[in-house]
């Protein structure tokens, strides 16, 4: 009965993988990118996760980028990429996969929390996302639109 219950594990395992759908690709996908954003800081993480002509429509107050070397060139001068100080991180709450699945979206929830400012106060932001993927040449997926909103602010 020993040799059972571990063979049994490994079945679970490989069946739950086997049966995991392109869905559930593109949300663990989202998923890596924002731990990477934690771990990384979120300019490198779109660093890694972008398209080369991805475009980044941010929450209001800049111009949209429009694709990677725009990217690398803005976050050069971007506080918001350090996550020693500031952290943005998000979670998907939903995911469609085109027909051929090569093309998908996610949509979810962010949190930013920034560093102390001159005052030593940390800001707390929320909003929703919306993140359009494709697929490259490899079969990853990569980010090829992100917008945002932000949430109102509690007083």
């Amino acid at each position: 009965m020993a040799k059972i219950a571990p063979m049994a594990c490994a079945f679970a395992v490989i069946a739950s993988t086997a049966w995991a759908g392109p869905k559930d690709d593109v949300m663990a996908a989202d998923r890596a990118f924002s731990q990477l954003s934690v771990k990384k800081g979120s300019n490198a993480a779109f660093l890694a996760t972008m398209a080369d002509d991805a475009r980044i429509f941010g929450t209001g107050g800049e111009p949209p980028i429009l694709g990677k070397a725009e990217a690398a060139k803005r976050f050069q001068t971007s506080g918001n990429g350090d996550p020693r100080t500031n952290v943005l991180s998000w979670e998907p709450d939903y995911a469609e996969v085109s027909k051929d699945g090569t093309l998908a979206w996610t949509d979810g929830h962010w949190i930013f929390e920034s560093g102390p400012d001159d005052k030593g106060r940390r800001h707390h932001l929320t909003g929703h996302y919306l993140t359009i993927w494709t697929k490259d040449t490899k079969g990853m997926w990569k980010v090829k639109a992100d917008m945002g909103t932000t949430d109102p602010q509690k007083k």
